[in-house]
Formats: structure tokens, sequence, C-alpha cells
């Protein structure tokens, strides 16, 4: 779901719609420019829309995918997530990512930007430190390169214990060993089951205990044609080619997402599962039919 370039009136119907077809969460960026199109285009800030989310929803949990750990002081994120758990009764998903956006963060002057991806993992680890010592501790104190912290105290604390869900996005090995320390659930980007098979159980050799759980973000693209699909896929490769090492092709978008037919996106959530993922994080394309479709479709055959 996009809190981007319609206004808070279409998020908010898309949330609530959401929440009426049975979807367990919603997710919107945190961004301060518009990362996939031009940088011009509006987007809305991540937590004051989440929280306008909370207080016109019930149920649905509320995560961001990632929060960017380039725009806020992990202690101001702390509060903000404890106070935004108050509110909705125990609904904040934390997913905090180390940024990959430059741009914007050049644009507006964040000082704490790096261009060494490794100086950001550090930084992030620093602020997962900070953020679960706030939620659980009075007089919390902390020393590191990057945050010091003398007898701070974050109340109230989050209604859920020992703090919310903590999501850790990526399967670099620098964020694989973030995920082994700090994670609740390991969040990747959708790939082919097999390869997410392997990456699983690599991940639990290396984390036995306390035990975790699995998602995957996937674009859902269903009952199109070839032709509508296959341009999709290539229009989806190219945007996204400046976020990875290894640009994606529109053959690599097409065997690592949930789309065609009922019965095959039912196949590949079933390998999925089969492969050790417990929650799947739909972007549906487009936004309001492809909602209705795997609400009416495919949520209550796993339920």
């Amino acid at each position: 779901m996009g809190a981007e370039s319609s206004g808070f009136a279409y998020t908010l119907e898309m949330a609530q719609m959401a929440e009426s077809l049975g979807f367990d969460s919603v997710w919107i960026p945190d961004h301060m420019e518009n990362a996939h199109l031009d940088r011009s285009k509006p987007i809305l800030e991540y937590w004051t829309t989440l929280t306008a989310i909370g207080a016109l929803t019930q149920r649905v949990r509320l995560g961001g995918h990632s929060i960017n750990n380039t725009f806020r002081h992990p202690g101001l994120t702390a509060k903000i997530a404890c106070t935004l758990d108050q509110i909705t009764g125990g609904r904040v998903i934390l997913a905090p990512g180390s940024g990959w956006f430059a741009d914007e963060s050049k644009s507006y002057g964040f000082g704490e930007w790096s261009d060494d991806g490794m100086v950001r993992i550090k930084r992030l680890d620093e602020s997962l430190h900070v953020m679960r010592g706030l939620m659980t501790e009075d007089g919390f104190s902390y020393e590191g390169e990057h945050f010091q912290l003398k007898d701070a105290y974050c109340n109230p604390k989050p209604l859920q214990k020992p703090y919310p869900p903590i999501w850790i996005a990526g399967d670099s090995p620098p964020t694989q060993d973030l995920m082994v320390e700090h994670g609740d659930v390991w969040f990747m980007y959708s790939k082919a089951p097999d390869v997410v098979a392997s990456l699983v159980a690599g991940m639990r050799a290396k984390r036995k205990d306390p035990p975790f759980q699995v998602a995957v973000s996937a674009v859902g693209l269903a009952d199109k044609s070839t032709d509508e699909t296959l341009e999709w896929a290539k229009m989806y490769a190219d945007e996204r080619k400046h976020r990875f090492p290894i640009p994606p092709t529109a053959g690599d978008v097409l065997d690592s997402n949930l789309i065609g037919d009922v019965d095959q996106v039912c196949e590949r959530l079933d390998a999925w599962v089969a492969a050790g993922v417990d929650h799947v994080v739909i972007q549906p394309m487009p936004p309001m039919e492809g909602m209705r479709f795997f609400g009416e479709k495919i949520i209550h055959r796993y339920a």
C-alpha cells in the first residue's frame, strides 16, 4: 500500500478496505521524496500517516516498509512507536532499515546519511540497541559510536511486550547478522521458493534461539493477460535497477512474485509456506483491483 501520489483519502480507503477484506496488516513506505516515481511527486510522511490510519481502523496491524534509520534519532523512533502502540491497542510493527535512497537524504541535508552501506548498518545496529533498551528499561544508558544516551526514560512503555515485533528487512550477510541479534521476523524481498528455503535454512542454523518468523514482500499481479504481465514485469524491473547490485530482469520479477490466476498464486504461496515463510506482505497491482482479488479469492484459503 503506497502513501504516495493520491493523497490521504485514497491511502485511508485502501487501509480500511484491507481491514474489511481480512488482511492482517497494512504497510506504507517511509520516504521524504518519492523513491519510485519522479522525486517531486507527493508522498505522505510515514508516522503521521500511520497514526491517522491507526485511529481510523480497528484491527489491522501497522507497519512500514521500511522505517528509514537516517531520518530520526532512534530514541525518537522508540518514543513514537510506544505512543502509537498505546493509541492503537498494540498494533505496531517495527521494521527499521538502514536506508537506500541517497538522493532524498542528501537533498534534505540529513548529515547521518553515509554512502558506505556498512556505516549505515553499524548505525542501524546501534539504533536497535537503543530502541530495545528504551522500550524495556527505565533510566536507560548507552554509549556507542553514533548514539549516546544517559539515564533516559521512555514511558509509557508499549502495550506489546517486551516491545512491538521487530522485522529486519534484507538478506545481505550484514543484515543477517542484525537479524540474528535483534529480529523477531526476518523480512526479505520476494524470491523463488528454492532460494527462500536455502536462506531460511541458513538463518535457522545461525539463529537457533529464540525462534523467529519469516516474511516476504511481493507484488501481487493477478488475472492479467500474458502481454500485460510481461510489460509490467519489464517496467517494474527497470524502476528498481538502481536499488540492487545485480539489477533484476523481467524474468526475475516473474519468478519471484505473485502473478497469475488463483491456482498459480496459491501454488507460489504454498511453495513459500513449505520453504518456511509465515507472512507475505503484498503490494497489489493495480492497488484497488489487486487488493479485492487477494481479499476475495485468496486470503480465506490461508485463514
